[in-house]
């Protein structure tokens, strides 16, 4: 038995802002291809600018990412609402944990006895039925890994403004602002337009937040509060090198 933190690794991506940009070119003046795509960043930061504020997010489908993620049975329920992403989920019809370690993903100080004894039932029950059976004494506690697959559009614009915000479970929460950290790496220009509208980019964004609180910083440190510190920020690190 192990307890693991929610985590999201970027397992890979397709298209970027440059592609998204050069498109604009080729479809709407001719350009060839090469030419296109050998625009400037500043151009690039400029035509992802204009495509964000003039509200033809559309296009930011032709950008995504593809993750690992690790989390509890429960958050990976309400990852899979969803619907406009894809999902390969680790079954617990068809592993065996009475062979295979398992991993629970709860709170910083959740009682480990209660975990352990859902276990060991488990375990018990492996010796007359099968897993698929016996998985049904298992908690929600029970970590899943699964690859999920979001265009740029689907991830920062619906799922990180629902699920980073702290209204948000904390676990979720958690893994959100990891891959919203691997989509400011992919996708810097939009990212930024991101995070700095997040509180308006849903009505609830803001909710459960103290008067006076950062929404953005106040969610990310309640999350960690909860299941322990994120591996980068590199938002505040942008925040840092612009005051500087």
């Amino acid at each position: 038995m192990k307890l693991v933190q929610p985590s999201a690794r970027l397992l890979g991506a397709w298209g970027s802002e440059a592609l998204v940009s050069a498109l604009a070119d080729i479809l709407y003046r001719g350009l060839p291809v090469e030419e296109a795509l050998r625009g400037s960043p500043e151009a690039v930061a400029r035509r992802i600018s204009g495509f964000y504020r003039q509200g033809h997010w559309s296009v930011f489908e032709f950008m995504g990412a593809q993750f690992l993620v690790e989390c509890s049975r429960a958050c990976h329920t309400q990852f899979i609402r969803h619907r406009m992403a894809s999902y390969w989920a680790e079954s617990q019809r068809y592993v065996d944990y009475s062979k295979r370690e398992i991993r629970f993903v709860v709170p910083l100080g959740f009682p480990e006895d209660v975990l352990r004894r859902a276990y060991e039932d488990y375990v018990k029950l492996r010796e007359s039925f099968k897993p698929e059976y016996a998985r049904m004494a298992l908690p929600n506690a029970a970590a899943v890994r699964f690859a999920v697959q979001m265009n740029a559009r689907e991830l920062l614009l619906n799922f990180v403004p629902l699920r980073c915000a702290a209204a948000a479970q904390a676990e979720i929460r958690h893994v959100c602002w990891q891959m919203f950290a691997a989509a400011w790496r992919l996708w810097p220009n939009l990212a930024k337009l991101v995070w700095d509208d997040l509180p308006n980019l849903h009505r609830d964004f803001c909710a459960k937040v103290p008067k006076g609180e950062d929404c953005r910083l106040y969610a990310i440190e309640d999350a960690e509060r909860i299941h322990g510190p994120l591996p980068e920020k590199p938002w505040l690190e942008q925040a840092v090198l612009r005051s500087s």
